[in-house]
């Protein structure tokens, strides 16, 4: 495993933000608690923080941006596929932080937060959808919908396996349920 420049495991130091993150979001909430904070209570330097994190809402969404990027990356290759990027998304490390956050988002004062880069992330998977059905020969209207629709269903089964209990539950198939809700509804 690579270590960073003092020796400590690179997961460990991603593994440290985030759970510093995570307490002291519930401690003091989302807004009382800045990156310093994070970064001394994981015991990293302010460098070791943005070498994984451009921002502290980056702290929240990283797993899942993982999995989005499993998503892009698949559905963007002209061997790939809508099917096999929805199922790429579908598997992966869960997002137990987000889930958190999405469950206590009062306690940390990120509703706001997670409602805004929500958005932001469902009109992102929309709109690479929508592109790689446009390519395939999809009505730019259809094409359209079937993204918006898809996006959706990933986003919700995201939050619904988190109000469920996410360790309880497996995302996966939660989002392979959405999945398959969703061609049901846009064909």
């Amino acid at each position: 495993m690579a270590t960073t420049g003092r020796g400590r495991p690179r997961a460990s130091s991603r593994e440290e933000l985030a759970d510093a993150a995570t307490e002291l979001f519930l401690e003091r909430g989302y807004g009382a608690t800045s990156i310093a904070d994070i970064t001394r209570r994981a015991g990293v330097s302010r460098a070791s923080f943005f070498n994984y994190f451009g921002t502290k809402s980056d702290l929240l969404w990283d797993v899942f941006d993982r999995r989005l990027a499993a998503l892009l990356a698949e559905i963007d290759t002209p061997e790939g596929s809508l099917d096999s990027g929805l199922r790429a998304f579908a598997h992966g490390e869960s997002p137990e932080g987000l889930a958190l956050a999405i469950v206590d988002a009062r306690t940390m004062g990120v509703e706001d937060e997670l409602a805004v880069a929500r958005a932001e992330r469902q009109l992102r998977i929309a709109l690479v959808i929508e592109e790689r059905l446009l390519r395939d020969g999809e009505t730019p209207v259809r094409a359209a919908a079937r993204g918006g629709g898809y996006a959706a269903a990933l986003l919700g089964a995201v939050w619904c396996w988190a109000d469920r209990g996410a360790g309880r539950h497996d995302l996966g198939a939660e989002i392979l349920a959405a999945v398959a809700e969703a061609r049901a509804l846009l064909g």
